[in-house]
């Protein structure tokens, strides 16, 4: 390899012998071979120094883009009429990363529109203290902002000279010119000029101009009304029709790309302008415009200034701030659980929502609650905001309340959408900002009384209470829900109890079921033992959501159990269940530890959250329907619409 000449030669001839036989090697491009001076004074070629390596190589064939005519530059566009604070100097940071080797513009850079000497001076000084931020050259270009009046010309020629020039740049040519002389027009003056100095320069390879209006426009409806060309751009333009150029205005605050004479010509959106900021399809956003001059001609792409970001936007201090403020904030939705007999339906309650500050900063939320049913639909208040600071907890009741009862089952999508953030400090720390989504549970309570003594798990259920839970008469149905016939081919009722002594969970469940298939028929309970809190703010349940599953009796009156957990599929064998036949059915009998959720909530668990799952084959091959008294389709995934059954006290 060449680097094996260290010794032997100097640094500059060492490189000038590494990078030829280099190239010879690796078929470097002969414009690669150039020699420039590096920082230290060497002469050091401009070309990839590559190492010999026999067989394959670990880089392609493409040439390296350094042919030293090829250059890049901005072009910045609208500031003004209607401007918005912050966005140019917004821009000028993100050019001064992104290291243009000049900058350009098409007009509007004050807000102009006056004749006060005074406010034109203020103006002008306030832009000028933000160029001199920019690190590299900017050309200034009239628009109509910036010379309205003579009062303004005058300030422009003071400041800048002429308002029409051009220069060349690696055999390129640029032409700023005016569209304000005096609106809407270029003078036949500037016709004129605009005529010598394309004739003087007619050995460019190509041709960029910069005007603040896009005149073609405006000539283009002139002549199509029948009315002689105002504005003098048919004249400009069949000056340079015979050359390669592009053209670039700004103006109309919005984007739009136009074919004319087989060139290019743009109208650019803003650079902090006024606009209503709709997007990319309507032509609405904030950018710069990034020109590389390549031998065929420029190569041009916008640069949406909110899609620019610094290398520090992530910092691993940064990171770890932020991960604290994710950590240490939390919003909880508070149920609205309602004692409510056997009614499917709510009418009105209180959402209480809470903010805490585990950080170490002030803290402030915005939200509103979304998916709520619309008829007769009152929140009081519609957006609300909370503020915390640090070490406190901070709450807010926002009522909902229908002019018609309605279905609980039309209230499972309701959700919270908050937009957390700190105060922030541009000094010292940035804003920290997190949207949350959570679930706004608005159900009805279910029944978990105490009994005194868990009754023998036989598959004989004693003493049917009075009140009970059943399958609907039109239910949710997956898995093979065409074999599904009715209530009568598979249906169920249930009810569950909390027995102190041994603490156990009792589940009595009756099923109808037309043809009992005991190697598929069986009750499944989906069962989330997770703290009230976390499952109505998280309603993924699978890391803990426990599958307890008992089969129809076999020809031995046997009656196969499995339970087990989501997660690890970790099987829990004390759970007892025992299954019975009965004139139209079977019935079923499980009794759950509360070990179970006293691992996830602690001793002092308060509830649970579960449904019970039918499945009813009606032949020995046939995959089974899948009845859910409460759910959605995902129901081994989340827990949406599951019965929160409420330990007595």
């Amino acid at each position: 390899m060449c680097f094996a000449f260290l010794k032997i030669f100097s640094p500059p001839l060492l490189a000038s012998v590494c990078f030829l036989a280099v190239c010879q090697q690796a078929h470097c491009h002969p414009e690669e071979g150039s020699l420039v001076e590096s920082i230290d004074g060497a002469k050091v070629p401009t070309g990839i120094l590559l190492p010999n390596i026999e067989g394959p190589q670990p880089w392609s064939d493409k040439p390296v883009l350094n042919d030293p005519l090829r250059f890049q530059i901005a072009i910045m566009t609208d500031r003004t009429g209607g401007h918005r604070p912050g966005v140019w100097m917004d821009a000028v940071r993100k050019l001064n990363q992104l290291r243009p080797e000049f900058v350009m513009s098409v007009g509007d850079l004050i807000e102009g529109y006056h004749k006060v000497h005074r406010r034109a001076d203020q103006e002008w000084k306030e832009f000028l203290g933000f160029i001199d931020q920019l690190d590299m050259k900017f050309f200034f270009v009239a628009g109509n902002h910036d010379v309205t009046n003579e009062v303004l010309h005058k300030k422009w020629r003071e400041h800048f000279g002429p308002t029409y020039y051009s220069f060349d740049y690696k055999q390129v040519h640029f032409v700023c010119l005016c569209s304000e002389e005096p609106v809407d027009r270029m003078s036949e003056e500037q016709i004129a000029w605009l005529s010598k100095d394309l004739e003087a320069h007619g050995d460019a390879r190509w041709t960029l101009v910069f005007i603040h209006k896009p005149l073609w426009t405006y000539a283009e409806r002139d002549l199509a009304a029948g009315k002689p060309d105002r504005t003098n751009w048919k004249k400009a333009e069949q000056l340079l029709v015979d050359r390669p150029h592009t053209v670039f205005a700004g103006h109309v605050h919005h984007y739009v790309q136009y074919q004319r004479n087989e060139q290019e010509y743009y109208a650019l959106a803003t650079t902090g302008g006024g606009s209503q900021l709709r997007g990319n399809q309507a032509g609405e956003f904030d950018h710069v415009m990034w020109l590389t001059m390549e031998k065929s001609g420029p190569q041009l792409v916008n640069l949406r200034l909110d899609g620019i970001l610094p290398a520090n936007v992530v910092t691993e201090q940064g990171s770890k701030r932020f991960n604290k403020f994710l950590s240490k904030t939390s919003v909880e939705v508070a149920p609205i659980l309602l004692d409510e007999d056997s009614t499917e339906q709510f009418s009105s309650g209180e959402v209480a929502i809470r903010l805490t500050n585990g950080f170490t900063e002030p803290i402030s939320l915005s939200g509103i609650i979304e998916g709520l049913p619309l008829r007769g639909l009152t929140v009081d208040p519609g957006t609300f905001d909370l503020e915390a600071q640090p070490g406190k907890t901070s709450e807010l009741k926002v009522r909902v309340a229908f002019s018609d009862p309605i279905e609980y089952e039309s209230l499972f999508r309701t959700s919270l959408v908050a937009q957390i953030h700190t105060a922030g400090d541009s000094k010292t720390s940035r804003k920290l900002k997190s949207e949350r989504i959570i679930p706004v549970v608005i159900d009805r309570r279910f029944e978990f009384p105490k009994i005194a003594k868990l009754p023998e798990i036989d598959g004989k259920i004693q003493n049917w209470p009075e009140s009970s839970n059943a399958t609907s008469e039109k239910p949710l149905i997956i898995g093979n829900a065409l074999s599904w016939q009715g209530p009568g081919d598979g249906s169920a009722k249930f009810f569950a109890r909390y027995v102190p002594e041994g603490e156990q969970v009792y589940i009595g469940v009756r099923v109808v079921d037309d043809r009992v298939i005991s190697s598929a028929d069986r009750v499944e309970l989906l069962i989330d033992p997770r703290p009230l809190s976390v499952r109505t703010t998280t309603p993924q349940y699978a890391r803990s959501g426990l599958t307890i599953s008992a089969y129809a009796p076999n020809e031995a009156g046997e009656t196969k159990i499995d339970a087990r957990r989501f997660r690890n599929n970790r099987i829990y064998g004390n759970v007892q269940a025992k299954s019975k036949l009965t004139d139209d059915g079977y019935d079923l009998e499980f009794a759950v530890p509360v070990k179970m959720l006293k691992e996830v909530q602690g001793r002092n668990w308060h509830s649970l959250q579960g449904t019970v799952v039918i499945h009813d084959a009606d032949e020995t091959d046939e995959k089974p329907a899948e009845i859910i008294w409460r759910g959605t389709p995902r129901v081994r995934e989340i827990s949406t619409g599951f019965g929160h059954f409420v330990r007595e006290k």
